[in-house]
């Protein structure tokens, strides 16, 4: 390592782990990736066989604002770096009474589709897009986006009001059921709470900054597909100057006191550091990467945690041209699907999901005239009650069965390549405790200064970054938990923040898909 530089280690080369390092890098710390994988990415991955492209997990790029000020902040412009295609229509909602809705950003057509659901429901959805504007911006600028320095300072009456005008003190189905009263609608904007695996029966009012996200600001997807977004974090890493090391799991993080001292790899090699900052999920970081005599996890046997996805990539014969890019498929049963995954933890019964059709927008993702189709299927996390050997092939039959009933027959016959991922590969290839697929739950009590925190209360030089500490889950949000750990590493070292202008090289490749 380099002499007379503070030196950083990193471990995990996911999203937030790149972000962090890069941002490290450019503060002027000598760093060093350790990822146990041969490439970056973490859960947001890519899967490739035959041909056919699949994103592993996140599929959609929401808040693009939050890339571009990650690119600001390293002196670059995200228009060199990613090229973000607008998918619009948004994507297509089937319903079990045979209905559809087709959701836009353009407002005469989303106001068509509406009407045609509720009549008079058009003025309402105006109001609401309002108030998700406020609850947008007001997070942002205000909650998400800052460090808290405890409890109290959440509590603080600038803070509060803050907190009862973005309505984090409602649930979100009760809310969104102010505007809408038919229960499709209300279903259709309220089901984007699942991005984070949390129920929206459950989860805070200020969620409904989602759909606003969605219909406000647009849905986007990444040339090459989301995979292209670690790709071009790990490019600006190297440039800053990071020391990726691939294929090389960390063991141990080791810590002397209330100090972290380095981490111990697989191999035995020993690795000094004054700062450690784990990008690995966090549950699974306090239980197996450091000594419970150092540090301890308040509440950890209390903590609750998001769902999980039963996941099929279908490589296909051929294009299925009536499926858009994004499509959802609800089951009978709305409210009962969530009481299943999240308190009874069992798969619901006539479960909804979601079909991901990339090459319809880029059609590099598959060959010619064939489609790389992504299905996930909510379910619970890791669970006594569900044993996956038996659960998956009938959660795979009532897919298939659904997608007949759709006007897909043959379907699974089209079926050239095929992958299955469950809950127990989530957590045995990723880490991820309980194969809990989105982190730590987002409830009321696991947000804020409620989430554990991006610094250990007792080793002070021990940060963490990515899902399931603060802010949040959501790649806009690992991005955001990127940005406050390099706040508060500067902080704590004393360190003052090298901030530089993008460059204006260059010519922006924001496009429309076809």
């Amino acid at each position: 390592m380099s002499q007379g530089k503070r030196q950083a280690v990193v471990v995990g080369a996911g999203v937030g782990g790149l972000a962090a390092a890069a941002r490290l890098a450019h503060q002027g710390f000598d760093v060093h990736l350790f990822e146990k994988t041969d490439g970056p990415g973490g859960r947001c991955n890519r899967m490739q066989l035959d041909g056919f492209t699949w994103d592993l997990g996140p599929t959609i790029v929401l808040m693009p604002e939050v890339f571009q000020e990650t690119f600001a902040a390293l002196g670059r412009r995200l228009e060199d770096y990613l090229t973000l295609l607008r998918c619009d229509p948004n994507y297509r909602i089937h319903y079990r009474d045979g209905s559809d809705i087709t959701f836009t950003s353009e407002l005469c057509a989303m106001g068509r589709e509406l009407e045609r659901i509720e009549p008079g429901s058009y003025a309402r959805y105006l109001a609401f897009l309002a108030q998700g504007r406020t609850q947008y911006r007001t997070s942002l600028d205000h909650l998400v986006g800052r460090n808290y320095s405890g409890i109290s300072d959440y509590f603080a009456p600038s803070v509060l009001k803050k907190i009862f005008q973005v309505r984090a003190h409602r649930r979100m189905y009760a809310d969104v059921s102010r505007f809408f009263k038919d229960d499709r609608l209300r279903a259709a904007m309220t089901f984007q709470t699942m991005y984070l695996g949390v129920s929206p029966f459950a989860s805070p009012a200020v969620y409904g900054l989602l759909p606003f996200t969605e219909l406000g600001v647009g849905v986007w997807f990444p040339k090459g597909g989301l995979y292209a977004i670690p790709l071009a974090l790990e490019k600006v890493a190297r440039e800053e100057g990071v020391r990726l090391h691939y294929g090389s799991p960390v063991k141990r993080i080791l810590t002397e006191g209330a100090r972290a001292t380095g981490v111990l790899l697989e191999d035995g090699q020993v690795v000094k550091a004054d700062v450690v900052v784990c990008n690995a999920d966090l549950p699974y970081a306090y239980e197996k990467l450091l000594d419970p005599k150092a540090t301890t996890l308040k509440r950890a046997s209390k903590l609750r945690y998001t769902s999980s996805g039963y996941m099929l990539y279908l490589g296909m014969k051929r294009r299925y041209e009536g499926l858009q890019h994004h499509n959802v498929i609800f089951g009978r049963d709305y409210k009962g699907s969530f009481d299943d995954i999240f308190e009874r933890f069992r798969v619901p019964e006539d479960p909804s999901f979601y079909v991901n059709a990339p090459a319809h927008t880029d059609p590099s993702l598959a060959p010619p005239d064939k489609d790389a189709l992504y299905v996930l299927v909510p379910v619970p996390h890791q669970h006594p009650n569900v044993d996956w050997k038996v659960e998956g092939p009938k959660v795979r039959a009532k897919v298939f069965q659904r997608l007949a009933e759709l006007g897909y027959p043959d379907l699974e016959r089209d079926i050239e390549v095929e992958r299955v991922v469950t809950p127990d590969d989530w957590a045995s290839t990723f880490n991820l405790a309980r194969g809990s697929a989105f982190g730590l739950a987002q409830n009321f009590f696991q947000i804020g200064p409620f989430r554990p925190s991006n610094q250990d209360a007792r080793v002070r030089n021990l940060f963490f970054v990515g899902a399931s500490t603060q802010p949040g889950t959501g790649l806009p949000t690992v991005l955001i938990s990127a940005r406050l750990t390099v706040e508060r590493i500067l902080e704590w070292s004393g360190v003052a923040a090298v901030v530089k202008t993008p460059g204006v090289a260059g010519g922006g490749v924001i496009e429309e898909a076809a």
